[in-house]
């Protein structure tokens, strides 16, 4: 298994738990809905803005993100390199990253991303092509950022690191914010 089909493996997995999640809750309530934009004005989050798995319109409004099954243990740790940036990847959760680089992240750069791959505040054309699925949520700092990467293709994931790069990093460490259990 090569580096691409990892992640999508990982993403995949999460994704069809996702899907199943979010059918059961739509068949006990016609009115859940998914992909939902947020304003957050007092969080630290990234647009000050977040997806719930499920939101359920009010009164009472209901948030429900949903928690995958847990793995036994964690996978195996691997490394890719091409000329300008080194990926180390200790673990990944796709609701869960955690991506920690040698660069900066600039607004711009990170802001386009997040654009990209996160639900428009109002509505708008199509998306780009190659953009499928959501994240639901980013926190960033100038050296990492966590994020749920939702539904989110594959491809969210390699154009996060990208911008990393062009950042300047040259080093990337890709983990998870979750507790790990001991095998």
């Amino acid at each position: 298994m090569n580096v691409a089909e990892a992640i999508r493996s990982v993403r995949d997995d999460y994704v069809e738990q996702l899907g199943a999640f979010v059918a059961q809750e739509q068949r006990a309530n016609s009115v859940a809905a998914r992909d939902c934009r947020l304003a957050m004005p007092q969080s630290t989050l990234f647009a000050r803005a977040y997806v719930p798995d499920i939101y359920v319109p009010g009164p009472p409004e209901r948030m429900t993100d949903f928690v995958p099954r847990a793995r036994d243990g964690k996978l195996p740790e691997f490394t890719f390199r091409t000329p300008n940036v080194t990926v180390e990847f200790e673990d990944l959760w796709w609701d869960d990253l955690r991506l920690d680089h040698d660069g900066e992240f600039t607004g711009p750069l990170i802001s386009a991303w997040f654009n990209r791959w996160f639900p428009a505040a109002q509505p708008q054309p199509a998306r780009s092509a190659g953009a499928e699925g959501y994240i639901h949520s980013a926190c960033v700092d100038e050296r990492w950022i966590t994020a749920d990467l939702g539904s989110a293709d594959a491809k969210s994931l390699f154009e996060l690191l990208n911008v990393a790069q062009k950042c300047g990093a040259t080093h990337v460490r890709v983990s998870t914010t979750r507790a790990q259990t001991a095998l």
